[in-house]
């Protein structure tokens, strides 16, 4: 792995959004707000976009929830929110969509994906305007240290290298339920990008210690949360 992938670059202002384990994440909290939110992968967890959607008054109208592994989104969650039972992927059909209907038609996108290893499909296909149209990232990674999760270790790498081109990681996470960590580097760890066109220039480097406290959980609350602060994580102050 080429740890320069995962630098972490400074942000001050971060929230978290959703429960304080498995299903929350930590983002930017950025000026202005977005013309639409994307939640990738449901399952029976939406804590987060319920936390969302709310912060930043988000409606069923700019809101869209992709899962094709389910039959009904869990709205008690929350009813705004359109549910469209698709699996996002490189392609178009009945079941599946690469969101190019969404990169389309908006223009500061929020987009929160947890796919269990679709990701990387997706990725390797859209291309650089398209992500462009993501003013904030939060994302899942699979099995980023080797072949496993449907994706070789090579085409993993390809992935990072493309976000990082538009995009900036302003926090990292790791998931205590995934495999041990190998080299420094949690097998499946969260993510959070935010856009290059966000800053006027390049931040510094991420100096606080990962995790943060009463900000970062556990997924899994009955096992220590994983420790991130080494590079490229955490920049030591010289």
């Amino acid at each position: 792995m080429d740890k320069e992938l995962l630098k972490v670059y400074n942000f001050e202002k971060k929230v978290r959004c959703g429960a304080n384990s498995d299903g929350g994440y930590v983002i930017a909290d950025l000026d202005g707000g977005y013309d639409c939110y994307i939640s990738a992968g449901i399952s029976c967890e939406e804590s987060f976009s319920r936390d969302f959607i709310n912060k930043y008054n988000m409606n069923e109208n700019n809101s869209f929830a992709f899962d094709a592994t389910i039959n009904e989104y869990p709205s008690h969650y929350t009813n705004k929110i359109s549910f469209i039972k698709k699996n996002i992927n490189n392609f178009n059909d009945d079941n599946n969509t690469n969101l190019s209907f969404l990169t389309e038609s908006y223009n500061n996108i929020f987009l929160k994906i947890d796919i269990e290893g679709g990701e990387y499909k997706w990725l390797l296909d859209i291309n650089e305007n398209q992500l462009n149209k993501f003013k904030q990232i939060v994302i899942e990674f699979h099995g980023v240290n080797d072949d496993s999760w449907g994706c070789n270790y090579s085409d993993k790498i390809k992935c990072l290298e493309k976000i990082s081109k538009t995009h900036y990681i302003v926090h990292a996470h790791g998931n205590n339920n995934g495999p041990p960590i190998i080299n420094n580097v949690p097998c499946v760890i969260e993510l959070t990008y935010v856009n290059k066109n966000y800053f006027n220039s390049t931040p510094d480097f991420n100096e606080e210690p990962l995790p943060i406290f009463n900000l970062d959980f556990p997924n899994r609350f009955n096992s220590n949360d994983i420790n991130l602060n080494f590079y490229p994580f955490v920049i030591s102050k010289s």
